[in-house]
């Protein structure tokens, strides 16, 4: 099931005796576990009626959801990173042993009491090819939890705000995506800042994302690049230096600003007269980053952008193949950049 289905059952009071929180985003299967526990949990006797346990052995698991619960309706009982679930067993011991250990709760989920809703959460996705992954699918209780599309956590960020009684501009939602990433669990703390920082105000722009929000390392390429192509030598270096104090690896920053260089590229090749929208579906960036990278593309010739691109490339080439080292490489570049574009400008 999907997790809407997972909420419209929840709250109609349906609760199934066994789930798997499946999928790769974490913060909606953790928020989905709460609101499980909130549902099932709500008398004096809770901290009693629910067990965590972490990949347990048959006979454990067992035991505990064959344990009735205390002046309730369910025990609550999870089950974290269950080795049945990974790609290989990962109990230590033999296999065989572990394999039977899997067999035995594949075999328990047919007869579980409604005395207990058993709960197993797995990091990222389960490996669906597993006995105990197909009796859960079988069963129905596999709720999976993809990550938002970018729409989607548009609309996520504006209700997280509305419940913090702040309204925040469509424009200022993508900024801040585009500056923290898409993790759900980094958003919210960034949602939480931006509404103390509003204090009075009731709407959030975009302002106010740049003064507070945490800039991610690909945002931070994002502002080398542009300094880089903008001749802001002293800006350029200090972004630089600053990502690599922080233990950024080189080859990792030289592969985003490669990225960076390609799109600016490509936006040249699409013409000036390309609009914001069409650029921003080709390269898959919001409108108004794409309307910045147009901006700046239209000012360097097609020949001086395709000559940043291949110096990523040969410089990514020439240190993968051991003709460079990687210490230094990045500052290398950065300077062959500046020293082109700035050439570029007097030449203007």
């Amino acid at each position: 099931m999907d997790m809407r289905t997972f909420y419209k059952e929840l709250k109609q009071g349906a609760v199934r005796t066994c789930y798997l929180l499946d999928g790769e985003e974490e913060y909606t299967k953790q928020k989905a576990l709460d609101d499980l526990r909130d549902k099932l949990l709500v008398n004096d006797f809770a901290m009693m009626n629910e067990t965590v346990l972490t990949d347990p052995a048959a006979d454990l698991l067992i035991a505990t959801a064959e344990t009735l619960p205390m002046m309730a309706d369910k025990r609550l009982v999870i089950v974290r990173d269950s080795s049945h679930l990974a790609g290989r067993a990962q109990r230590e011991g033999d296999a065989q042993n572990s394999a039977s250990d899997g067999d035995r709760i594949t075999a328990y989920l047919q007869k579980l009491p409604d005395t207990v809703c058993l709960v197993f959460v797995v990091r990222g996705k389960a490996n669906g090819t597993r006995k105990l992954y197909k009796q859960l699918s079988k069963m129905g209780a596999v709720v999976t939890f993809d990550r938002l599309s970018h729409a989607d956590l548009i609309r996520w960020v504006a209700r997280d705000l509305a419940a913090l009684g702040k309204r925040i501009a469509t424009d200022a939602a993508e900024q801040l995506l585009f500056t923290c990433g898409e993790d759900m669990n980094l958003l919210r703390q960034e949602i939480e800042k931006l509404a103390a920082y509003a204090g009075d105000a009731e709407t959030i722009a975009r302002e106010d994302v740049e003064a507070v929000a945490t800039r991610t390392t690909e945002y931070k390429v994002f502002d080398l690049a542009d300094a880089v192509l903008s001749s802001q030598a002293e800006k350029a270096v200090t972004l630089m230096n600053g990502m690599i104090r922080d233990g950024e690896a080189r080859l990792f920053l030289l592969a985003l600003l490669q990225g960076q260089c390609r799109q600016l590229y490509l936006c040249k090749l699409l013409g000036s007269g390309a609009r914001d929208s069409s650029v921003a579906s080709v390269l898959g960036v919001p409108p108004f980053v794409a309307r910045k990278l147009l901006n700046t593309s239209r000012r360097h010739s097609v020949e001086t952008l395709r000559w940043a691109y291949d110096q990523c490339l040969d410089t990514e080439f020439r240190v993968k193949s051991g003709a460079q080292a990687e210490d230094g490489c990045l500052e290398t570049l950065v300077y062959q950049l500046l020293t082109r574009f700035e050439q570029e400008a007097r030449d203007a």
